[in-house]
């Protein structure tokens, strides 16, 4: 659509939602009857079985129905797809590989399940009621009184009908009248309900779910196990987590940020979007918006109303298609909405979702072009992804347009009262750090009236300095980014979040650099994400190390490098070990990505696996690539220079990491991803050593290292040093496997050992205690 003039835009907005509020109402009622019908599923009278014995299979679930009752429900859109079960019966149910039943253990302290349950109801659009009218004659019989609260249970998880959400993977093959392998059971027995799922939808399609022990209005369950269909006993790689039936491949977006009366910051967009299909797909189908977007009117390119509804607060956004899209073929629509978006704190201004502001199907993942233009205040400064094309300011407003050169994954922007600083090394992007002066002077007010230390001074110029550092550094060692202008915004939050060519950094690293090294790590890792994240994307959570890991690497990299800080550097890796050893009696792979995080808000075994123990594993590598003798890491360098150039503008799996690692070396490296990333345990070694001469003045040096908490299979190379009483160093590396190694290091030594250093440079993730020979 054409630029609006900024003064235009409320007349545009009343006009757009004066015209098609009421087809808004209208256009909701198919959605709505299915809402009703699901709210209103009651068991039919003359269709209830008795039955004995029955067995029902989907995938690694079994349900035996030793006796009762099977009963019919109503239907929903026209078809029956909905079965309960009262009696007795039996569910079992073992997930295929070892990760899996580890993931059960922790929520049941069994690796299968073997589950009575009294009730049951199923949920389905595939073959189940087939095969339920063939094992079973369904004649008239009085139900059980219970049957529709139990069916109102299993939806309860499922969504909130009266608020009009439910989960859209199960919703939209019941608005469509698709068949698929969607089937969804609640279990009823013993324990706590039991939710056994196969979602089309999810390239993982078997999941057992529990009610979330802190649920939230959107979030019900809880995820206990999830694999594909298919039964594979071993960790296959993944190339997407959603068979996603749309996606959008470009975006048109032009966006008003009105500034009121009060201060505060009203949002308003006109997004236009081609929606492709990679799958048969609609009428309807379902896209992500912030919940407190509100949707003005919509139109299809050729003029036409476009039936989009949005229940208040729900994420969801449903939009019904003229027809169903055949593969390949587009529609392409355009769409109104405003709401609040933007939260003031002070001078500061701040998103309250940072990538939600445009629909985008389920998942998240699929890259778009983009095109943006932005209306906002003249007093204010805004920094996009891409590459500012043309900017201009009138008396009320300025606009800018941005244009991204290649297709990205998300897209943001930042607004605020900014003071702008620039910083530029000798090579590498232009970098313009935005950060709020007044709110800094704010901050600093609050401060000395809590007694608090104020904040130190330039500090602009040191974060300046530090991601404009790391832009050259990361250049140099990974290859160059693929962005010429980069911007750092400062936000009024305590996390950071990174964008093509964008960062947002927390106003807490503007007000002071720590001295252990954390703010420098902290601004690097979001810089460092140009390369692991955006420039290399994962290909699904289970890969997300490779973005989260690699870049909390990349900031200790870059400290102890560019820093010079090699304290810093070995003390940060001390903490996290211990924050990683605490979680040793956990099955906590890194290959669990964000599953191994439970509801409870003070969890963060993520932060602590995917962030840091990601990136102890890269740093284990750097050390097993290592030369020993002139301590060059070539290596390392040319392993992370060539998946970089191999897989940006590219998604990435944890085994294309490890076969560019196996190039390298020449060797399988299968056992070191086994244990570091499909595994969990970590070894303890007790160490003891003496020195042993010769006749010849000479020294050898005798090792016995006692291997715990892991395998016996279990196997590292484990860096030595020995330190001489003249100064010098003579260092190996040690191979342990086993419960116990003795061994004479490989080196013939021509002065007295001093002292030993077992597991050297960090080399390997362990609890290493010393003990005497």
């Amino acid at each position: 659509m054409g630029l609006r003039p900024f003064s235009q835009v409320a007349a545009f907005l009343s006009t757009a939602i004066a015209l098609h509020a009421p087809a808004l109402l209208a256009q909701g009622a198919e959605l709505d009857s299915v809402y009703v019908a699901l709210e209103s599923l009651a068991p039919v009278p003359d269709q209830v079985a008795t039955v004995q014995n029955l067995v029902l299979r989907r995938d690694a679930g079994e349900f035996t129905l030793e006796s009762g009752q099977l009963i019919l429900l109503t239907p929903v859109g026209g078809r029956t797809v909905a079965v309960a079960f009262h009696g007795q019966g039996t569910f079992r149910f073992t997930p295929p590989t070892r990760i899996e039943r580890e993931r059960l253990r922790r929520f049941r302290n069994a690796t299968s399940l073997a589950e009575p349950f009294t009730d049951m109801v199923m949920l389905f659009c595939d073959t189940t009621l087939g095969e339920l009218r063939r094992a079973a004659s369904f004649t008239a019989g009085p139900p059980p009184d219970h049957v529709a609260d139990r069916a109102a249970d299993l939806l309860d998880l499922l969504g909130d009908l009266g608020d009009r959400t439910l989960d859209p993977d199960v919703l939209r093959p019941l608005l469509n009248g698709e068949s698929s392998s969607l089937f969804v059971a609640r279990i009823f027995g013993r324990g706590d309900p039991l939710v056994f799922m196969v979602d089309p939808d999810e390239a993982e399609a078997v999941r057992l779910l529990m009610p979330a022990r802190h649920a939230t209005h959107s979030v019900r369950t809880e995820v206990m196990t999830q694999f594909r269909a298919g039964g594979d006993t071993v960790v296959r790689p993944l190339s997407r987590e959603r068979l996603a039936q749309v996606r959008i491949a470009r975006y048109d977006l032009e966006t008003w940020l009105t500034q009121r009366s009060t201060g505060e910051v009203g949002f308003a967009e006109a997004a236009t979007m081609d929606i492709v299909a990679d799958t048969p797909a609609g009428p309807w189908l379902p896209f992500v918006l912030f919940p407190k977007l509100e949707i003005d009117s919509a139109r299809w390119s050729d003029g036409a109303d476009a039936t989009v509804v949005k229940a208040r607060d729900d994420a969801t956004m449903w939009v019904r298609l003229p027809g169903s899209l055949a593969p390949g073929a587009h529609a392409r629509l355009q769409l109104y909405y405003h709401g609040d978006l933007v939260d003031r704190y002070g001078d500061w201004f701040f998103l309250k979702s940072s990538v939600a502001w445009y629909p985008q199907p389920p998942g998240w993942r699929d890259v778009a072009e983009f095109n943006l233009t932005f209306h906002y205040p003249r007093s204010m400064t805004l920094a996009s992804v891409g590459q500012q094309t043309s900017l201009a300011t009138d008396d009320r407003a300025t606009t800018s347009t941005w244009t991204v050169p290649h297709p990205i994954r998300n897209a943001s922007f930042n607004l605020g009262i900014f003071d702008a600083h620039a910083a530029r090394e000798s090579s590498g992007p232009a970098v313009t750090v935005l950060w709020s002066e007044r709110g800094h002077r704010q901050l600093t007010q609050q401060l000395l009236q809590e007694g608090e230390v104020v904040q130190q001074r330039g500090m602009e110029k040191r974060v300046g300095d530090d991601v404009s550092g790391a832009m050259q550094f990361f250049g140099t060692e990974f290859g160059p980014p693929s962005v010429n202008q980069f911007y750092a915004t400062e936000i009024p939050s305590l996390h950071g979040e990174a964008f093509p060519g964008l960062i947002h950094l927390s106003y807490a690293t503007f007000v002071l650099t720590g001295n252990a090294g954390d703010d420098e790590v902290f601004r690097s890792h979001e810089v460092a994400h140009q390369w692991w994240g955006i420039g290399v994307d994962y290909a699904t959570y289970h890969d997300q190390w490779l973005s989260e890991g690699f870049s909390n690497f990349a900031g200790l990299w870059y400290m102890q490098t560019r820093r010079h800080d090699n304290d810093k550097y070995f003390g940060m890796l001390d903490r996290w070990r211990t924050s990683i050893l605490a979680r040793r009696g956990d099955s906590l792979p890194i290959w669990l990505g964000y599953r191994m995080d439970t509801r409870d808000p003070t969890d963060n075994n993520f932060s602590v696996i995917v962030y840091q123990k990601g990136a102890w594993v890269v740093n284990m590598l750097r050390v097993l690539l290592l030369d020993l003798r002139s301590m060059n890491e070539d290596r390392f360098t040319a392993v992370m220079q060539d998946f970089y150039r191999t897989y940006a503008g590219r998604r990435a799996t944890t085994a294309d990491f490890q076969h560019v690692i196996e190039q390298h070396v020449g060797q399988p490296m299968d056992w070191f991803f086994n244990q570091w990333v499909y595994g969990w345990r970590i070894p303890t070694y007790r160490v003891a050593w003496k020195a042993e001469p010769d006749d010849q003045g000479h020294f050898q040096v005798r090792l016995r290292v006692r291997q715990e908490n892991v395998p016996p299979t279990f196997l590292a190379y484990v860096p030595v040093t020995v330190q001489l009483k003249d100064g010098r160093a003579a260092r190996a590396r040690v191979k342990v496997v086993g419960a116990q190694v003795e061994t004479v290091l490989p080196v013939t030594l021509d002065a007295e050992p001093a002292s030993l250093v077992f597991n050297d440079l960090d080399g390997v993730l362990a609890d290493v205690r010393n003990e005497g020979w």
